[in-house]
């Protein structure tokens, strides 16, 4: 089986992104299970895998795959999400990355009209070094860009709540101005900036905790990662992040689907957030399994197979 997986750069090795650090890792393991992968969109392939839209027309490939993660869901949605409605209508395969995902999409792209499946992201547990003996405990809070919807304020007002001793929150990505200098002086919370992806991964396998409460997220890869490092992970109910970390979730008010802006999210109940913060001491570890990419890739493979018969 020979798959073409491409962006606008014709490569993923230079990528930044979550969704590029993913792809990256999906492609060395379907080459591992014997599955040709090109970037080239001229080859002539059996699958077409697009993410989140068709950047080149896949004329030379004999089936398209799609892979959506969220849709726009703001007041201009229909022209943002145009790109991807046409992709999704020219699919013969999409692939949601969690049952949110998938529900988020039909509401604002229409549903597919061919094969589909759930398909988590997924990360390498080769990638980290797991650390069991450690001086503190650490919560780590991670993104690129701390934009409103990751609710970062909701955190931080949490873990100084929530008083943990001989404990640290290490908050990882570009922080605004005014909420550093707000904490900064608060024992425990350490701003460590936009972090590349190695120094991530020590923070991640020095971790025992990961506070993800992405407001409408359909699969945080951040969450995938952190599960494979051995952490566990706090998140909240209105996203996909509680289908694959479902132990510790702070219940909010169920999202109407109706359109809405993410950047003006509600704000998470702090003290039920600190709380569990303070419960996850004595919780364990989460199984991973279900997120190493080898899993991940396999479920892709064999999607695919069952795409192109049909």
């Amino acid at each position: 089986m020979k798959v073409c997986i491409t962006n606008q750069y014709k490569s993923w090795s230079s990528s930044k992104t979550g969704k590029g650090f993913f792809i990256q890792r999906l492609t060395l393991a379907l080459k591992s299970l014997g599955v040709e992968v090109t970037t080239n969109p001229d080859d002539k392939v059996d699958i077409n895998l697009s993410i989140g839209k068709d950047v080149y027309k896949p004329v030379n490939a004999k089936k398209r795959v799609l892979r959506l993660g969220p849709a726009h869901i703001g007041k201009y949605h229909k022209k943002l999400n145009a790109p991807k409605v046409k992709a999704l209508n020219s699919a013969d395969g999409v692939i949601y990355q969690s049952e949110f995902g998938k529900k988020m999409c039909d509401r604002f792209l229409g549903k597919a009209k061919c094969k589909t499946a759930i398909i988590f992201n997924g990360a390498n547990p080769e990638d980290y070094e797991i650390s069991y003996y450690k001086e503190t405990y650490n919560f780590l809070a991670s993104t690129r860009t701390w934009t409103k919807q990751k609710r970062l304020k909701d955190v931080l007002k949490a873990y100084k709540y929530a008083n943990i001793s001989n404990s640290i929150l290490n908050v990882a990505g570009e922080v605004e101005k005014n909420l550093v200098k707000k904490y900064k002086d608060t024992p425990g919370v350490n701003f460590l900036g936009r972090l590349n992806q190695k120094k991530l991964s020590t923070y991640l396998s020095e971790a025992d905790v990961l506070v993800s409460i992405v407001w409408l997220d359909c699969m945080p890869n951040s969450v995938c990662e952190a599960l494979v490092s051995g952490c566990k992970v706090i998140t909240n109910s209105e996203g996909g992040t509680a289908e694959i970390a479902p132990d510790m979730v702070v219940k909010e008010s169920l999202w109407d689907m109706k359109i809405t802006d993410r950047e003006n999210p509600p704000s998470l109940d702090y003290l039920k957030l600190g709380n569990l913060m303070k419960d996850s001491i004595s919780m364990v570890a989460p199984k991973r399994s279900h997120v190493y990419i080898d899993t991940i890739a396999k479920q892709y493979k064999d999607f695919f197979e069952e795409v192109l018969n049909g």
